[in-house]
Order: structure tokens, then sequence, then C-alpha cells
């Protein structure tokens, strides 16, 4: 098993330090390294409540702090911990510091003053354990059935979808739930009932003077007012299902190419070798064609494709057979 580069870059990190140099030149290191998801705090106090929000992978945290020093941070850190708690990279320059950290908790450490060769070596291996162990867990439960391949493809489907979810904005999220609550069976029974409450109290039968008479004409506006709305929440959940859709599709445009020019390159390897040992193309397989070598352009078979299209839209068969002109006359 291996991670990808991918997996160490998007990382959750968060310093813990109170002296504001130590954290910049951390945050420096890291980000010039590439990480993409570095936090910070100067405050021991809250890294217990950053840690259930955030969830990180990673936490380098200093010993000396006010308030609270690292060993009581980490105390914290085990009573709220759960199978997936993150690593503790200690930041110390007292070498007695470092043993009782290890006791602690602590994965590994770093020494005061800062070298960036040792904080990204040592930031890399704790991420590269974390994450394999992550991966193995997430294996356990894997149907034996599937392959580690099929697996993994699943996972990073899932992953995909929920960034796309999480990237959404606070207006496409409550499109959304209008959305998909209008579609529900709870949204007909609200509907069903608020009506007939409403039909109820104006039919003069409850002992309620009628404030909306038959034929319900403010009933009628407001239904009329919410399929306006309803209809606008609707088209904008279409707007961004369209777009990963689209995102979607221009990933299978793009495997599929680089499909194709895979097996045309082997193709092409497999008749050099068939050249270099002599071997005769079997004539009755149409497999030995030629014309698989060829490596198909997108561009040729859109235009083929527009051809042909505007052919069959310009001519068609009349039911004698004969050939007719849709638009315009034909010779």
């Amino acid at each position: 098993m291996t991670v990808a580069a991918s997996d160490f870059l998007s990382a959750r990190i968060l310093i813990v330090d109170d002296q504001e140099f130590d954290v910049r030149v951390l945050v420096r290191i890291l980000e010039n390294a590439g990480y993409t998801a570095v936090s910070s705090t100067k405050q021991p106090l809250q890294v217990s409540a950053l840690q259930r929000k955030n969830q990180y992978d990673l936490i380098l945290l200093d010993i000396q702090m006010p308030d609270l020093d690292g060993f009581q941070v980490m105390e914290l850190l085990q009573i709220i911990s759960t199978d997936d708690s993150p690593a503790v990279l200690v930041i110390t320059a007292d070498v007695d510091h470092k043993s009782r950290a290890l006791e602690s908790g602590a994965k590994d450490f770093v020494s005061k003053p800062l070298e960036r060769v040792e904080v990204l070596t040592r930031v890399h291996n704790l991420l590269e354990v974390r994450f394999l162990q992550k991966e193995i867990a997430d294996h356990k439960e894997d149907n034996p059935a599937l392959s580690t391949v099929i697996q993994r493809n699943i996972r990073k489907i899932i992953q995909v979808r929920l960034k796309a979810v999480r990237d959404q904005g606070l207006q496409d999220r409550i499109a959304n739930r209008i959305t998909s609550f209008s579609g529900s069976m709870a949204f007909l029974y609200v509907h069903v009932a608020w009506f007939s409450v409403w039909i109820f109290s104006n039919s003069g039968h409850a002992g309620i003077t009628p404030f909306d008479p038959y034929p319900y004409g403010f009933l009628t506006m407001v239904v009329s007012l919410e399929a306006v709305f309803l209809t606008t929440f609707v088209l904008i959940s279409q707007n961004l299902l369209g777009k990963e859709a689209g995102r979607l599709t221009d990933l299978s445009l793009q495997t599929g190419l680089l499909t194709e020019h895979e097996l045309t390159r082997v193709l092409q390897m497999l008749r050099s070798i068939q050249g270099k040992l002599d071997i005769t193309n079997d004539e009755v397989s149409n497999l030995a064609d030629a014309d698989l070598e060829m490596e198909t352009k997108l561009e040729d078979v859109l235009s083929e494709i527009e051809r042909l299209q505007r052919r069959e839209a310009g001519v068609t068969l009349n039911s004698r057979g004969k050939l007719i002109g849709t638009g315009r006359r034909s010779s």
C-alpha cells in the first residue's frame, strides 16, 4: 500500500505554540513544501475544541506554554480521543521533555531551534504512518469478492462527491435541502394536512369566520407563489447537478482518451514484437487488422459524427424507398 502525494499535502495540520515567531516559521516551512491545510493557535485551551471540530491528522505541539503546557494538552486530547485520534509531534528544546512526551502519547519530537529538513522529514513520516494505518483500518471490512483496485476506486468516487458537497456555498446547500424536502413524502403529507385544515377552517363548519371563503383565492395565490419558488430551487439544484455531471463527463473523456492512447501504443509494440519474431497474422481473425494500431483523434471522431448527423438530417427515405429532402430540394 502506498500513500498518494496529494494525501500528504492535503493533510489537516494544527500548530500549537504561544510564540508567534515559531508559529510563523512552521507555517512558512509547511506551506512552502506544499501543505495546503495548515492552521495554528496560540491558545492551548482551544486545542480540544478545535480537534473536535476539524479532526486534524497531525498536531505540532509546543511543550512550554502558559495556561496549559504540552503535557496537559495531550492529556485532554486523550480524553476526547477516538480510534481516529491525531498524531502529535512535540516541539521542545529540553532533552528531559522528550522521553516524557513520548510516554504521554507523542509520536515524535522536533528540537529547537527549528530546522526545515528535520521538520519536513518528521511531519512526512508521521503522516505516512497515520495514512497507512487508516488505509489498513478501512480495508478490514472490505468485500473479499471485490479487488483492492475496485475498493479504492469506490472510495475515490465517494471522496470526490463529498468534496463537491463540502465546496458548495450556503445558498447552494439551502437550495439542495429545500429541493430534497419538496421531493419527499413528508412534503406531500404536510401539504395534505395544510390544505385540509385551510379548507375546513373556511367552510364555516368549524365555528370560525371564513377568512378565505370558496373559491379560496388567497390559498390559490399562496400555492402559486410557492410553486414559483420551488421551481427556482429545483432549477438551482439541477444547475449544480449539471456542473457536477459535466466534471464527471470530462473526467470520463480524459480517461477514455488515455486508455485509447495506451492501447494503441500496446498494439504498436505488439506489432513490432511480431515482426521481430516473424509471427504471421491470423487471416481469419479480425483482431489482426492494422487499423487497430491507428491512433484515434478526438476531433476526427467529432467531425465525422457531425457530418453523418447533417447528412441524416438533410436526406431521409420515404416509405417507397425514394430519397426526399427535409427543408430543401434533393436532386
